[in-house]
C-alpha cells in the first residue's frame, strides 16, 4: 500500500491518495491498481488526518484482498449481464434464465444505464411509473419488480450496495385473477366436438390424459413410452419442455422439485392408452426406418417422424381447433386448473391435490385454487347440520 500527499498551489495538503496492488493482468503481465482517494479534513491535525488516511488504506486494502471491493462505475445493465452468467452457471434454469433475459432487455431502457451506486428506490419507483405511463401492465411491471429485486439482491451479497434498494420500492399492486377453469358445458363441448374428429385421435388422448392428470403441457408432452407402467396404471412424470437461448427443448426433471411424480390413473384413461399405443405402434411401422425410434415419444410430431411434439404445435392446434368449431378460446393450461378444481371440488384434500399436481408447498395450491373451495361452502354447513337433530317449530 502507498499513501501519497495532495497539496494545492500553497502546498497545504487537500487529499491523501492511497495506491493498493490488486492483481496482474493475465495478457501483459503488468501490474494492476486500484486506487482510493481520501480527503483532507481541515479541522483536524495533520497527524490525525495521517492515521485517517492509514486506517482507511487497511480497510480498502482488506477489501481488495477478500474481493469486496467494488467497481462504483458498474451500471445496473451491466451487472444484470455478470448476474445472469453467475447464475446460468450455478445451475438456474434455463426457463428462469431465459426469462431474466428478457425482463433485463426490457428493464434496460428504465434503468440499465443508472449506476448501482445510484439506483435509489426513488429511481426504481420513476422506472415502475414510465412503464405503467407507456402501456406496460400492472403484472408486467410487478414480475420486473421481482427481477429487479433478484439482480440486487446478489449485489448486496456481494458487498456492492449497501442494501437492497428494490426492498423499499413499491411496485404496483397486481390485481389477483381468478384462475380460469373450464365448467361442465365448456369440458363436454369441447370433448364431444373433438372426439367426432377421428382424425384428430392423437389430441383426443392427448387433451383426455391432461384434463385427468392436471399436467402442465410440457410435462405431457415430454412424455416417453417408457414413462408409462401398464402393470401398475401409473406414468411417470419426470421431464418438461422448457423455453431456453437455444429454442424449446427437452430437459429432465420439473419444474419443481415436488414435480417428479408417479401419477395414478383409472381402468378409463389406461384403456385408451393401451388402444392408442396399438396405434401408434402401426404407424411407426407404416413409417418404417423414418421413425423416430429414439425418442420413444407418445406424442409425436408428424414432420419430425416420431420425435416429441413441441407444446407450440399443441396450442396452435387448440386455438385452431376452438375457433373453427365455434367453442370458447382454451389455453392448455385451463385443463390444468380444471383437474385442480374439480378434484378440490370433490373433497379431495389440499395436500393430496398439491402432490397430484407437483406444486412445491399445499400453500400454493391453496392459494391459486381458493375459488374452487369457496363453492364448497355450502357442503362444509350440509355436512355439519346433518349432525344435529332437527328444530322443533316454535309455539305461537
Amino acid at each position: 500500500m502507498n499513501i501519497q500527499e495532495r497539496r494545492n498551489k500553497d502546498g497545504k495538503i487537500t487529499s491523501y491518495r492511497i495506491r493498493v496492488f490488486d492483481h496482474r493482468d493475465t495478457q501483459t503481465y503488468k501490474q494492476v491498481f486500484r486506487t482510493l482517494s481520501i480527503k483532507y479534513d481541515m479541522s483536524k491535525s495533520e497527524v490525525w488526518n495521517r492515521r485517517n488516511a492509514e486506517k482507511q488504506g487497511a480497510i480498502f486494502e482488506k477489501q481488495i484482498e477478500e474481493h469486496t471491493i467494488s467497481d462504483s462505475h458498474i451500471t445496473f445493465d451491466s451487472y444484470c449481464e455478470y448476474a445472469i452468467g453467475m447464475k446460468e452457471q450455478a445451475g438456474l434454469s434455463p426457463s428462469t434464465i431465459y426469462s431474466y433475459t428478457g425482463c433485463q432487455k426490457r428493464v434496460a431502457p428504465y434503468i440499465g444505464h443508472i449506476q448501482l451506486k445510484q439506483l435509489t428506490p426513488a429511481a426504481i419507483n420513476k422506472a415502475y411509473s414510465d412503464m405503467l405511463s407507456t402501456g406496460v401492465s400492472k403484472a408486467t411491471v410487478y414480475q420486473y419488480h421481482l427481477f429487479i429485486h433478484s439482480m440486487l439482491a446478489m449485489a448486496f451479497k456481494e458487498n456492492l450496495i449497501p442494501r437492497n434498494y428494490a426492498s423499499a420500492a413499491m411496485p404496483p399492486k397486481r390485481d389477483a385473477k381468478e384462475v380460469q377453469a373450464l365448467s361442465e358445458d365448456e369440458i363436454n363441448a369441447f370433448f364431444t366436438a373433438l372426439y367426432a374428429d377421428s382424425k384428430h385421435y392423437m389430441y383426443q388422448v392427448l387433451f383426455s390424459l391432461m384434463l385427468a392428470t392436471g399436467c402442465r403441457i410440457g410435462e405431457i408432452c415430454a412424455l416417453t413410452w417408457d414413462n408409462i407402467d401398464f402393470e401398475s396404471n401409473r406414468i411417470h412424470i419426470c421431464r418438461h419442455f422448457v423455453s431456453g437461448k437455444s429454442g424449446t427443448q427437452i430437459v429432465d426433471g420439473c419444474k419443481t422439485n415436488a414435480g417428479d411424480r408417479r401419477l395414478t390413473l383409472d381402468e378409463s384413461i389406461m384403456g385408451m392408452l393401451r388402444e392408442y399405443r396399438a396405434y401408434y405402434l402401426e404407424k411407426a411401422e407404416n413409417y418404417g426406418s423414418k421413425w423416430n425410434n429414439g425418442e420413444n415419444a407418445v406424442f409425436y410430431a408428424e414432420k419430425r417422424y416420431g420425435g416429441c411434439i413441441n407444446p407450440d404445435t399443441v396450442r396452435s392446434f387448440l386455438n385452431s381447433f376452438t375457433k373453427k368449431h365455434g367453442l370458447q378460446k382454451i389455453h392448455p393450461h385451463m385443463f390444468r386448473h380444471t383437474s385442480v378444481s374439480l378434484q378440490l371440488q370433490a373433497g379431495i384434500s389440499i395436500a393430496d391435490a398439491a402432490k397430484r399436481a407437483g406444486h412445491a408447498r399445499p400453500d400454493v395450491t391453496l392459494r391459486i385454487y381458493s375459488h374452487a373451495l369457496k363453492k364448497n361452502d355450502l357442503h362444509c354447513c350440509e355436512a355439519v347440520t346433518k349432525a344435529m337433530p332437527k328444530m322443533p317449530k316454535r309455539e305461537a
